[in-house]
């Protein structure tokens, strides 16, 4: 990493001086442990200004509400400790559970209300009378953190996330070309699986940038809702350019493309030059060659004309795509509420913008963070000590910080070993540098080359790992107060707690949660499959877009988790085109005669109950049914059902030879 971006010192220095301010005005208000507000500076701070002010809203709100909990809990429980644990646990437990299922800005609300809750009741257990006080000052001491980190990144250099946000589309509209150029070419066609990975990664990563716009003051609203319209057809493009690859390969076993489609296809190629782009006149002619090929009659059409055509309408769809892309990204750079062209492709009307709750996966990660909660209590209760309290805090911090992980003991365990190096460096400033500082002046001097380099740390995400928990408890272990004391028993105590209660998270995760991120990406495997199966009983439009519209967002949650482990993301493309190619069969029933209907209908029926007998490949039955039905569907002429028929035999059958067709379907076994 650079360390000397000017961008990077910058964010170090303002964050230092929130900091700095944030402990001044702590220690001004005599507050009992001003060191909660540069802590919570730290943890608050963003490189870009309207992420801060959104973690400065969400964070302030949690605080509240997680105090709100602890004043109820502890006075009523705190002759049962037994009671008092499973009530904190629970409500811990169950704040989180709500943060996972909530994959908005507004999780960060439910977390902080469950460890708060810990941060505040916890340390009361010894002295219940005195908790509204004590939620109180960590109230102060975290919202005057929370108010100095905002104040400064708002006024100091401001950073916006609009311009960020608009640089990274630019970037993926580069990579989106060249995928885009990349699956056109006809002869030895390069693996696409890494681009798709990193396309479709890359537009979740801009959808939840793009979140904080309505928190950045030089944003406007229409920003929001133009990226909202542009990120569903970012997602689009790689089924559709799944499709187009499959096409290609399908005509190549069988003797290649046409002269008219192959000189189609540079044409194509040649408009996705970025230039060439913006010419919306040379579009509107490849649309209308396309539309004449994908026009031909489909009564005698053998399977490499339903190769053919249904390449065609794929190549309309990518063409779309990119000019709709490309009217978004210039009503964004401009601002304008209005667009310069209509959208192309109304993908609004096919796919509901719907959210994938995996609520077995929250209640496993749920169990695990209660678990290690009590078990810390229970030590804490057995052995009767002290610092039990700062122990089983700590359990609560790192059981919501990482719970969202599907793997998240690895990530505890770091963060455990640079929280040990932070306690290291906090001991060194308590014993010898902090006895020296007689004032506010020279404490800043003192911390001020220590916590810019941890600012520095926080500004990539490769090394914020790093620098969050030095910069977190090395302002909390080091516990600046007036009067200062030094207390090496005390030290040493709080240190060992902090490490124990994170080894029980770490011990609680590896016991209780599946290992890796796999076991998560074969739930949205098998959540698509059962998707398939609604797809294909489906009874209105309604249904057929909220269908679609939760496999799209089963994608943008498993793209991120396959470009990590080498997942095959064309697994969940497939499945995909598969969906929607039953929702085009099953929409043209109506249009069909009696024979044709129970013909496809039969289909449809043998579709849904194979998905949802069980995760397992289509079977020879299926394929035969496909064939069944292309046969009697063939003599009626529908383009749209033989279309999707095709499209579907292709999607679940990629390795199947070619359909003789229409006259003679090959047997299969």
């Amino acid at each position: 990493m650079k360390l000397f971006v000017p961008q990077h010192w910058l964010f170090s220095i303002k964050t230092f001086a929130a900091g700095m301010l944030a402990l001044s005005i702590a220690f001004w208000l005599d507050l009992p442990k001003p060191y909660w507000a540069l802590a919570t500076v730290y943890i608050a701070s963003h490189p870009l200004s309207g992420a801060t002010r959104s973690k400065a809203l969400f964070r302030a709100i949690g605080t509240l509400a997680g105090s709100a909990a602890a004043v109820a809990l502890v006075p009523n429980l705190v002759n049962a400790p037994p009671l008092l644990v499973a009530a904190i646990s629970l409500w811990s437990g169950l704040c989180l559970y709500l943060a996972l299922l909530d994959r908005t800005m507004r999780s960060y609300v439910f977390m902080l209300a469950g460890y708060t809750t810990a941060i505040v009741g916890f340390p009361a257990v010894g002295a219940p009378d005195t908790i509204f006080e004590l939620a109180l000052a960590r109230t102060e001491e975290i919202l005057v953190g929370i108010a100095c980190a905002a104040l400064v990144s708002s006024l100091v250099f401001p950073r916006p996330v609009g311009p960020v946000v608009a640089e990274r589309i630019e970037v993926w509209l580069r990579h989106a070309k060249a995928s885009s150029r990349d699956a056109l070419e006809i002869v030895g066609r390069p693996t696409s699986e890494a681009q798709w990975l990193r396309l479709a990664a890359d537009a979740t990563e801009i959808e939840n940038m793009a979140a904080h716009l309505a928190f950045d003051m030089m944003a406007a609203s229409r920003a929001v809702s133009h990226i909202q319209g542009l990120v569903p057809r970012m997602l689009m493009l790689l089924p559709v350019l799944s499709a187009i690859s499959d096409r290609l390969g399908e005509l190549d076993s069988l003797g290649g493309a046409s002269p008219d489609t192959e000189r189609l296809l540079a044409r194509i190629s040649h408009w996705l030059d970025s230039e060439q782009t913006r010419d919306p006149a040379e579009g509107v002619r490849l649309r209308h060659d396309i539309d004449a090929r994908a026009l031909a009659p489909l009564n005698t059409a053998s399977w490499r004309d339903l190769m053919e055509i249904g390449l065609f309408v794929r190549l309309r769809e990518l063409l779309d795509l990119h000019a709709d892309c490309r009217v978004l990204v210039a009503a964004l750079a401009m601002d304008s509420r209005s667009l310069s062209a209509p959208l192309l492709f109304q993908i609004e009307a096919r796919v509901e913008r719907a959210r994938h709750d995996d609520h077995g996966a929250a209640l496993i990660g749920v169990f695990a963070t209660v678990v290690a909660i009590a078990s810390c209590c229970a030590f804490w209760i057995v052995s009767a000590w002290p610092e039990g309290a700062t122990a089983a805090t700590m359990s609560a911090i790192t059981g919501g910080l990482f719970a969202a992980q599907d793997d998240p003991a690895p990530s505890v365990k770091k963060f455990t070993k640079w929280t040990a190096a932070a306690i290291v460096i906090a001991g060194l400033y308590v014993f010898l540098v902090l006895p020296n500082a007689h004032g506010v002046e020279t404490l800043a001097l003192a911390l001020a080359p220590t916590f810019l380099c941890f600012g520095l740390l926080m500004t990539s995400p490769t090394t914020a790992q790093i620098g969050v928990p030095l910069a977190l408890f090395t302002s909390t272990t080091m516990a600046l107060q007036q009067p200062f004391s030094a207390d090496a028993e005390g030290f040493i105590n709080s240190g060992l707690a902090t490490i124990l209660g994170m080894g029980f998270t770490v011990a609680a995760t590896a016991l209780i949660r599946p290992a890796g991120a796999l076991w998560r990406a074969n739930r949205f495997t098998r959540a698509n499959e059962l998707a398939l199966a609604e797809a294909a009983e489906v009874h209105s439009a309604n249904d057929e877009a909220r269908v679609m519209g939760l496999m799209f967002d089963r994608l943008a949650l498993l793209a991120p988790i396959a470009h990590a482990i080498d997942h095959p993301l064309p697994d969940a493309l497939r499945q995909l085109r598969a969906g929607f190619n039953i929702l085009e069969a099953h929409q043209a029933l109506g249009r069909m005669s009696p024979s044709a209907r129970r013909g496809l209908d039969a289909l449809l029926t043998r579709l849904a109950r194979h998905y949802r007998q069980g995760s397992m490949p289509p079977t020879g039955k299926i394929l035969r049914a496909i064939h069944g039905a292309l046969r009697i569907v063939s003599h009626e002429g529908d383009a749209g059902a033989l279309l999707a028929l095709a499209g579907l035999r292709r999607a679940l059958f990629p390795d199947a030879p070619p359909v003789v067709f229409p006259y003679r379907v090959e047997a299969v076994a």
